[in-house]
């Protein structure tokens, strides 16, 4: 009987495991399409909520809309009353309600170093990755998968789950589900592709925002 019972543990064990791999390898090659559709796009621009519930399921979401512009590393990005500024190098902070604007300049190298781009491809490094499930939602066709920080010590979260729209190869929506059990969602409300963009839209101009001080850290 003890030999059937560890016979059937070890069975189950092994297809645990074979199942794992499996949803592994799926998620990867769900992941590499994606990535391969975001970076064939000359440029990207994405219309996107932003919700923070907290851990008390009783409170209230908060909720705001924000754009994100994209060309290679630059980016315009405007959330929270605030609209940066990336050129490659320097950073332009515009804080609309102060009507200042600081502007230095960013090493890209920096693990600490911001990048609203790794958004659309965060699942490429410090990730372990699992396809979860397929499923509809909002009349599209999702791949959900969950990625899984390597070094947990060093992350903020927990988990991340990335619903992809099945047919169009793109990230729909990015929850993030933090160690202190806040959950902060990213869901794509437009998505547009090649359009025509000048690298000088990723510089702040000061002649079209008269009256704002200019606060030069570089």
């Amino acid at each position: 009987m003890k030999k059937l019972l560890v016979s059937i543990c070890i069975c189950m064990c092994v297809s645990s495991t074979m199942l794992a791999q499996t949803n592994s390898a799926k998620a990867k090659t769900i992941l590499d399409e994606v990535s391969a559709t975001t970076k064939s796009y000359s440029t990207i621009s994405v219309d996107f909520t932003f919700v923070h519930q907290t851990k008390d399921e009783a409170s209230t979401e908060n909720k705001t809309s924000g754009t994100l512009l994209l060309k290679s590393n630059k980016y315009v990005l405007e959330l929270f009353g605030n609209k940066l500024f990336y050129n490659g190098k320097s950073l332009w902070t515009y804080m609309m309600e102060e009507k200042e604007v600081v502007v230095s300049n960013v090493d890209e190298s920096s693990e600490s170093s911001f990048n609203p781009a790794k958004m659309l491809t965060i699942y490429e490094e410090g990730f372990k990755y699992q396809f979860v499930q397929e499923r509809f939602e909002q009349g599209r066709a999702l791949q959900v998968i969950d990625l899984f920080p390597k070094d947990l010590a060093k992350s903020e979260y927990s988990r991340v789950r990335l619903s992809i729209d099945k047919d169009k190869k793109q990230i729909w929506k990015i929850e993030y589900f933090a160690k202190d059990e806040n959950t902060y969602t990213i869901t794509v409300v437009k998505f547009q592709t090649n359009i025509a963009v000048a690298d000088t839209d990723f510089v702040f101009d000061a002649a079209k925002y008269p009256g704002v001080m200019l606060i030069d850290e570089r």
